[in-house]
């Protein structure tokens, strides 16, 4: 029947939230855990008392719910217990890494890791840690690489922190595609994408979240002014879809309204439990359940809807939902402040939608 459309959400809205947030400890060599709620302290969850973890960096919950610890000063991939911490094994030694930053696990079956004293991207097997491919290779578009992630295109998109920039690769091959953010930036660290695409980089030297156009990478606006940020390096979104910003010089976690970009206190306050240069950091996952989608139809167009404050993500369509084949909607995003919308032109198919996270 002509505009009718069904939808659907994600799976993860019926499991439970667990989400404490794990802190690398730069200047300890520990990771420490926080509660997911009111920031209190919790434990040192990785004391490192076999001294392998040296300078930790990103941090990443992997298939199999252990934790994993870029360990830049030795050039490795540390695993452990996601439960209680405990030292299971070196994952990845060595491998062509050279200050590991950022692990993202993907669903190909692959950990990707930025490395940034040699201007890489590198793969490997996501089950024993062996090395699969260069990804990103070295190029002058791209000097000190730190944190990355994949856009609402699909594409890889890579900080890099000694060349002020933001390059842009595909996320299939892993080719160059074009600088994607050239100013307004000073020793950026992390970046993420908003709930309505746009892009937010971390600039260190400036203190504070710079927020760009998603499709064009123009500047748009600091995103976040308050807050006594000193030298922000990592940001995630919480559980309640605020984001979490590391403040390196200040020692602490502020809080910011994730679409207002509004500071709303710290979260994890000067020092707590020895915090001392707090880097990159980590929610037990799931962080989020998926939100409602909704949808306002006509008889020519449909408006697919969900809350402006969520974990960004992508909308996805499929007309069945025995064997799905769900395509990316290349839509333009609306944000209204409350609202994200997606116009779609009715057709004679049923539609069935799904949000899907872009990590």
């Amino acid at each position: 029947m002509k505009g009718l459309l069904f939808l659907c959400v994600l799976a993860a809205c019926v499991l439970p939230a667990r989400a404490e947030l794990f802190v690398s400890d730069f200047n300890s060599n520990h990771v420490l855990r926080y509660n997911e709620t009111n920031g209190a302290f919790i434990d040192v969850f990785i004391p490192n008392t076999n001294g392998l973890l040296s300078l930790p960096h990103g941090l990443a919950f992997g298939p199999d719910g252990n934790l994993y610890a870029a360990s830049a000063g030795n050039d490795r991939v540390l695993r452990y217990n996601g439960t209680n911490g405990a030292f299971i094994d070196t994952f990845i030694n060595g491998a062509g890494l050279d200050y590991p930053v950022r692990l993202i696990f993907r669903p190909d079956g692959l950990l990707y890791v930025s490395s940034q004293l040699n201007d890489r991207v590198l793969r490997f097997n996501a089950t024993n840690g062996s090395f699969a491919s260069v990804f990103v290779t070295n190029s002058a578009a791209l000097i000190g690489p730190s944190d990355m992630t994949f856009g609402p295109d699909g594409n890889l998109y890579v900080v890099g922190r000694f060349n002020h920039r933001v390059a842009r690769y595909d996320g299939v091959t892993g080719a160059f595609m074009d600088v994607f953010v050239t100013n307004n930036l000073s020793q950026p660290f992390g970046l993420r994408f908003t709930s309505s695409h746009d892009l937010l980089v971390a600039s260190g030297n400036d203190n504070r979240i710079q927020r760009f156009n998603g499709t064009s990478g123009q500047f748009v606006s600091s995103f976040t002014v308050d807050g006594g940020l000193g030298l922000p390096i990592g940001f995630v979104y919480g559980p309640d879809a605020d984001l979490y910003v590391a403040s390196f010089n200040t020692h602490k976690v502020g809080r910011y309204d994730s679409v207002s970009g509004a500071y709303l206190g710290d979260f994890v306050t000067n020092g707590s439990g020895g915090l001392s240069g707090p880097n990159f950091m980590a929610f037990r996952p799931p962080v989020r359940p998926g939100p409602i989608l909704n949808a306002v139809g006509s008889a020519s167009n449909a408006l697919i809807g969900w809350p402006a404050k969520n974990i960004p993500a992508v909308l996805e369509r499929s007309t069945s939902l025995v064997d799905p084949a769900w395509q990316v909607v290349t839509n333009s995003v609306f944000a209204d402040g409350s609202t994200n919308t997606i116009t779609l032109p009715c057709d004679a198919d049923a539609a069935f939608f799904r949000l899907r996270s872009m990590e």
